[in-house]
């Protein structure tokens, strides 16, 4: 069982661009430093243990906070001869506007920068989990994402991937699935890449798969207010989960699948630091409830045990307690619904009609209310895919919006 809409290799559509290495770190003795420095992350995909320093947080998105070379833990990456880093960023909570930290790692081409600057990509994770180890810039393999990163970093793009607000950093909380906050650090990486490493353009393109399909749609309809001082030329959301709504009905009336059910302690979880009134007990029956624990360990834990546990689970293991409860759980999850604001920029949207994680009528049903305010979307349902989609058609518009060629919608 897998919800975490796993990283897969990007086709190359484009023409690959000349790209050139840069130093991140000689630019972030001009910004705060942690008051102790980030623990190293393990030789080993195994465990690891967030960091969690006290940051001098400036007020200013997209700060480096801190930085340090990552290159020497990723063969795979390496051998592209990219310039590698794990830095620590400032970003904005979603949730109540504050400032956070939030960790990256940002892999730079070799070569010469092409005109203008290097383009960027920020690409989102899917979901790794909702704890401060969760977070795949711990990871020398970054939870299998380094391929995403090699991939983008051939073609030519800055390519940063962020570990979201809460993971990756100790200290914090993950709201998961609220957009608003991984919006902002979606746009924030963009920032911090541009701002910290020389011959880097403004031009950037939010791509991200699952939870982060969800960010850069998310980030695409923040760009036009959050986004000031950056040029998005398009997103890229696979499987993005744009109303979750239906997700917890299923809860209460029992006809969750097998991967929605080990989705939910993650939901709840979530909800819970958006809003403190939920207990997640109150919507846990007996095995949700005893292995809580268990089940809010990263991807990749002990996996067989989890699914043990869910297979033990009853149909309603997840439905509400009251009628209350269960009004504002609908409530709080219903502000995550997209499209929120019309978006300002192409964006590509592909699911899976068989996707028993993310149902295909719930992603169609974003894109018809995005398509009823206006956005130009390009809308590609996969009649044999479940969540993990191909991604063959995103890059060649990727390549296109890049290349300033128009792409027609198909709203």
């Amino acid at each position: 069982m897998n919800v975490t809409g796993g990283p897969i290799r990007v086709r190359r559509a484009g023409t690959v661009l000349v790209a050139a290495a840069c130093s991140l770190t000689a630019l972030v003795g001009c910004s705060s430093e942690p008051a102790t420095s980030p623990a190293t992350a393990p030789a080993s995909a195994g465990t690891a243990t967030a960091p969690a320093p006290e940051y001098n947080l400036t007020g200013v998105p997209g700060t480096v906070l801190a930085s340090e070379d990552f290159g020497a833990r990723s063969t795979e990456l390496t051998a592209t001869g990219a310039t590698l880093y794990r830095f620590v960023y400032e970003s904005t909570s979603g949730v109540d506007g504050s400032q956070t930290a939030v960790s990256g790692v940002a892999a730079v081409p070799p070569g010469i920068a092409p005109a203008g600057g290097w383009p960027i990509v920020v690409y989102g994770h899917g979901t790794t989990g909702v704890q401060a180890d969760c977070g795949p810039t711990l990871y020398p393999d970054l939870l299998g994402y380094q391929f995403a990163v090699q991939d983008f970093t051939e073609l030519g793009y800055v390519t940063v991937l962020p570990d979201y607000q809460g993971l990756g950093v100790g200290g914090g909380t993950h709201p998961y699935l609220e957009p608003r906050t991984a919006g902002n650090n979606m746009i924030d990486a963009a920032r911090a890449a541009h701002t910290a490493l020389p011959e880097v353009s403004t031009r950037w393109a939010a791509v991200g798969l699952s939870q982060g399909g969800q960010a850069a749609w998310a980030a695409n309809e923040l760009a036009s207010s959050y986004g000031l001082g950056l040029d998005l030329v398009g997103s890229v959301a696979l499987s993005p989960p744009t109303d979750l709504t239906p997700l917890v009905r299923s809860g209460m009336d029992g006809t969750l699948t097998d991967p929605q059910k080990e989705l939910l302690p993650y939901l709840l979880y979530g909800a819970q630091h958006v809003d403190p009134s939920i207990d997640p007990k109150d919507y846990s029956g007996s095995v949700a409830e005893a292995n809580n624990e268990l089940l809010l360990t990263c991807q990749g834990g002990d996996t067989e045990a989890k699914e043990r546990a869910v297979q033990a689970m009853a149909p309603d293991e997840f439905a509400a307690d009251s009628i209350e409860s269960e009004q504002r759980l609908l409530d709080t999850i219903g502000r995550y619904t997209l499209p929120q604001v019309r978006s300002e920029t192409p964006m590509f949207v592909a699911y899976g009609a068989k996707d028993d994680i993310v149902l295909p009528q719930w992603t169609r049903e974003g894109v018809e209310r995005a398509c009823a305010l206006g956005d130009s979307i390009v809308a590609q349902e996969q009649p044999e895919q479940g969540h993990d989609v191909s991604d063959e058609a995103a890059m060649q518009f990727l390549a296109a919006v890049f290349a300033g060629q128009s792409v027609p919608s198909t709203c």
